[in-house]
């Protein structure tokens, strides 16, 4: 088991150094925390930065920097920011027009980076770890769902 351990720890730091070696071709350079919420608003919609900080199970300084990050990069702000109306102690986070453009654009070259790596496996390969992501999928899930209720 430790074995099989160690392969998904080193399959985790090629899939990261995959990532960094084409970061270059982004042109907004997101990071994961960064794309996540971009991500979590284009799903959700307006939201709180507690609701954000709690999906991406951040410290209260950290996502401070994330949203910060959010409002400067690119020419445009990636977020807008405004004062929760019904409680003014929240802020209210909305995705603009350059976040979904960034957040769309990040997720496809994403994609695109995967199939290349699918495309070496053949057909039978292909089914074969589909089934098996589903299985970590499903997983990884109920272990989520299980720390979220503790």
């Amino acid at each position: 088991m430790e074995a099989l351990a160690l392969e998904f720890f080193n399959l985790h730091f090629m899939f990261w150094a995959l990532r960094h070696r084409n970061r270059a071709d982004d042109p907004y350079d997101l990071t994961e925390p960064e794309f996540v919420a971009l991500d979590t608003l284009a799903e959700r919609g307006l939201c709180t930065v507690g609701e954000l900080q709690q999906v991406l199970d951040v410290r209260p300084a950290q996502m401070s920097r994330i949203i910060r990050a959010l409002e400067s990069k690119g020419e445009k702000p990636f977020i807008s920011c405004t004062i929760n109306t019904q409680d003014k102690r929240r802020i209210n986070v909305n995705l603009t027009e350059q976040g979904k453009k960034s957040r769309d654009e990040y997720r496809k070259r994403r994609l695109v980076s995967n199939m290349k790596l699918v495309m070496g496996l053949s057909e039978t390969e292909q089914m074969e770890v589909r089934k098996i992501i589903n299985r970590f999928r499903q997983i990884m899930s109920d272990q989520l769902h299980k720390s979220a209720r503790a």
